[in-house]
């Protein structure tokens, strides 16, 4: 094929088989075979010398076409990598358990992962381990002591002296601040408070050498102590089984005081009153 040309369709010897002709349908060859058309042999006739010689007339010959593109069979390569399928993965191994030690008491949900949105289990100390300490007793105590001094003051007779003319302008102005047991009340309850933070600490160590790996954390006695009890309570009874007896205390301990400290408020209001009316009759 030329540049720029393209063979016209038709019937062209076979690059293949010089016996044969194929068809060619302009673009490529075709499974089309046909025998190829017999050519008639020319008589040759030796020229004379009189005579001229005789041109013979060669028969009309098609010229082949311009450029005729050769057949190229396709090519198979020697070699095709067959498709292998992907390596199948293997199953994950499963993990074995932690051999149990003898002796010892066996632990709940020690190596092993907690479900997605679960708590994991706690691990449980040995059976008869101590759940007391002396520290969380005297922090369930405490805060009646800071109360005591409240009930031994003597309210209405400082309400009296605080409202008779004085003749020093310095004890006016103290007010309540030079009554004895207002300040053992005042400054006791500051003392109590570092006491029991102080008490908190003492506990969470002491609960550590009893091999309670979770332990409520001390600083939260600076909220309040019976924040400390209920909380430390909760987490010993989940490794211990047991424990909420100091809990119960204290909570029984509170609503006591709550009840003692309003009925005192409200005698203290109405001693009050009865005071201001025998000081200040009415016209």
């Amino acid at each position: 094929m030329s540049e720029g040309r393209a063979t016209p369709a038709g019937w062209y010897p076979d690059p293949s088989d010089a016996a044969a002709q194929r068809w060619w349908d302009g673009v490529q060859w075709t499974e089309h075979v046909a025998p190829a058309a017999p050519v008639a042999p020319v008589e040759q006739v030796a020229p004379r010398a009189s005579v001229p010689p005789i041109v013979p007339v060669a028969p009309p010959v098609v010229a082949p076409p311009v450029a005729v593109p050769a057949y190229v069979a396709p090519v198979t390569p020697a070699y095709a990598p067959a498709y292998t399928s992907a390596p199948a993965y293997a199953p994950a191994p499963a993990y074995a358990s932690a051999p149990a030690y003898v002796g010892a008491a066996p632990a709940q949900g020690v190596g092993q992962p907690a479900p997605y949105g679960a708590v994991a289990p706690t691990t449980r100390v040995p059976e008869g381990t101590p759940v007391d300490t002396i520290w969380i007793w005297l922090i369930v105590v405490m805060p009646v002591l800071s109360v005591l001094s409240l009930f031994f003051w003597d309210f209405e007779a400082y309400l009296e002296q605080s409202m008779s003319p004085s003749t020093s302008t310095m004890l006016t102005a103290l007010g309540p601040y030079t009554d004895p047991w207002y300040l053992a009340a005042t400054f006791g309850g500051w003392i109590i408070y570092g006491l029991s933070v102080w008490f908190a600490a003492l506990d969470s160590a002491k609960l550590a050498r009893l091999g309670y790996q979770r332990r409520f954390h001390w600083a939260w006695a600076f909220l309040s102590s019976l924040v400390y009890v209920i909380g430390r309570s909760v987490v010993v009874r989940r490794q211990a089984g047991r424990g909420y007896l100091p809990m119960a205390a204290a909570i029984a301990l509170t609503v006591a005081i709550t009840i003692g400290v309003t009925v005192w408020f409200v005698v203290v209001m109405v001693s009050v009153f009865n005071t201001s009316i025998e000081m200040y009759p009415a016209y």
